[in-house]
């Protein structure tokens, strides 16, 4: 009688695995995934954690009494983790248990600076034209006139 060996998975490769789902299912890049694993009654048990992005603040939104395209953000919740459940057991072969998810912030997700390729109207030569900074609320200077 031979022995066929046996298959083993470590944590830290389930964790990751988890976390991908989760990143996947939530849109995020992985870096703002965590999760933490536990043994929940025999069955793979998951606390996840999720930085979720912030929709862009100065661009028109959905009109008044709408929701995105996804959803209200405990619906886009309850079907990330029916998607966690599903693809986690289908992925490690392990009967999932309880996940948990916490949404623990948001941070706005990083823009590439905008640089316009415009013909070159005057100023420096060679790069492209900047504005000065400017902080705060705008103040023109005006001179009042008056008669001598």
């Amino acid at each position: 009688m031979t022995r066929r060996g046996y298959n083993r998975i470590s944590p830290a490769a389930l964790r990751h695995t988890l976390e991908t789902v989760a990143a996947d299912a939530f849109g995020v890049p992985g870096k703002n995934v965590e999760a933490d694993l536990r043994d929940d009654g025999g069955t793979l048990g998951a606390a996840i954690s999720v930085m979720l992005p912030l929709p862009p603040l100065l661009q028109p939104g959905p009109g008044a009494g709408t929701t995105p395209a996804g959803g209200t953000l405990f619906e886009q919740t309850r079907a990330a983790r029916d998607t966690i459940l599903r693809r986690g057991a289908d992925l490690s072969g392990l009967l999932m248990g309880t996940v948990d998810i916490t949404l623990t912030g948001a941070r706005q997700p990083h823009r590439t600076s905008r640089v316009d390729g415009g013909p070159h109207q005057g100023g420096r030569r060679g790069g492209p034209q900047r504005e000065p900074h400017r902080t705060g609320p705008q103040q023109e200077h005006h001179e009042e006139r008056r008669p001598a």
